[in-house]
């Protein structure tokens, strides 16, 4: 079946997950293309089923100023939380590679949650973890400085998509500099920064030409982390 490989389904029963699929309609975006936008209606739930790209879930403000705010890949959902309270989309969702998604309609979804114990309570850990990140990133923001904010972020990607490469571990999908300036809601300079002092260091590999970056010292950006290494960074503002 198309949802075994998508974790909060994979526990629910075989004819129970046919009947969603059944009622789902696959989707292949462009490179780029916006699938649901902040403040639209949330009408559906999205599965990402396969693909080596990613969705890009994040915010833009009115002066442009762009906020990343979490890269979902295969075996991911993402839109649940206005279908579960009702409310408009909280945040613009854009595709980026290849990715292959089903889009459920929310009466479906919402009609599975309530019929299915199994997915209600996959429901509520996904949800749960992605509170306990959420909480991370404002406390992140509020208290610690630019360069100890990446240097999370940057393993957190390692630990989710981080694949054996030479000289290190590489992140599976291409981050322009611009993106990670989006993660952490800052500047490009004030990345660039780091990330050359951090080459100059021997901790990370950054490709520019093909935005691909490779950690070769892990352990060093744990001891950023922990306040045991400081580079010179800028702040962010």
């Amino acid at each position: 079946m198309l949802l075994d490989a998508v974790s909060v389904f994979k526990d629910m029963r075989d004819d129970q997950r046919g009947k969603l699929e059944h009622g789902g309609t696959i989707l292949s975006p462009g490179d780029g293309e916006t699938v649901f936008a902040q403040g639209d209606p949330a009408d559906a739930v999205y599965a990402i089923l396969h693909g080596d790209g990613h969705v890009r879930i994040g915010a833009v403000d009115r002066h442009a100023k762009a906020l990343m705010v979490e890269v979902f890949r295969a075996g991911d959902i993402f839109g649940e939380i206005g279908v579960i309270d009702g409310g408009p989309r909280t945040a613009w969702a854009v595709a980026e590679g290849r990715v292959r998604l089903m889009r459920i309609p929310n009466t479906m979804f919402l009609a599975h949650v309530a019929a299915s114990p199994d997915l209600a309570a996959a429901l509520c850990r996904l949800m749960a973890r992605r509170l306990r990140r959420t909480f991370e990133l404002f406390q992140d923001a509020t208290f610690e400085k630019l360069e100890v904010r990446l240097a999370r972020q940057i393993l957190y990607l390692a630990e989710r998509e981080g694949r054996p490469a030479e000289g290190g571990i590489r992140l599976a999908n291409r981050f322009r500099q611009a993106d990670l300036a989006d993660l952490l809601g800052t500047t490009t300079r004030s990345v660039i920064t780091i990330l050359n002092n951090w080459r100059a260091a021997k901790i990370v590999v950054y490709d520019t030409d093909r935005a691909f970056l490779t950690i070769q010292d892990a352990a060093a950006l744990r001891g950023i982390i922990a306040g045991r290494r400081v580079t010179r960074s800028a702040d962010s503002p």
